[in-house]
């Protein structure tokens, strides 16, 4: 949606995680991840818990991150292609990321329209 001038997403994301208090950079996230009550960002090659839902950071980034499934949004800088994988199920590829995140069959067409609007 159009929100004013006055509105600016945060620059950092707080971890509140093993006692201390960490700020993750929200261009530097590769992926949030949500499982149970909780959201995993992957940040670095980590993986760092986020003390919010994923919903309400889908709304605040949607400018920076894709949802590719009802649990998964990925950001768009660091995606660097799809690939089928030989079950028939599609996967996005994270830059520093080994595996891949499942894309569900909800999400594909508009996955696949943004990483085909990738290449120009």
């Amino acid at each position: 949606g159009q929100e004013g001038p006055s509105y600016f997403p945060r620059t950092h994301l707080i971890s509140t995680g093993r006692g201390k208090i960490e700020l993750i950079p929200v261009n530097e996230i590769g992926y949030l991840k949500a499982e149970q009550k909780y959201v995993t960002a992957g940040w670095q090659g980590r993986e760092i818990l986020v003390d919010e839902p994923l919903k309400s950071l889908e709304s605040e980034f949607s400018a920076l991150f894709l949802r590719i499934h009802r649990n998964a949004l990925v950001a768009k800088d660091y995606i660097t292609g799809l690939e089928k994988t030989p079950d028939g199920d599609y996967r996005i590829l994270v830059k520093d990321m080994e595996a891949g995140l499942t894309v569900s069959r909800r999400h594909l067409h508009e996955v696949r329209k943004f990483v085909k609007g990738l290449s120009g």
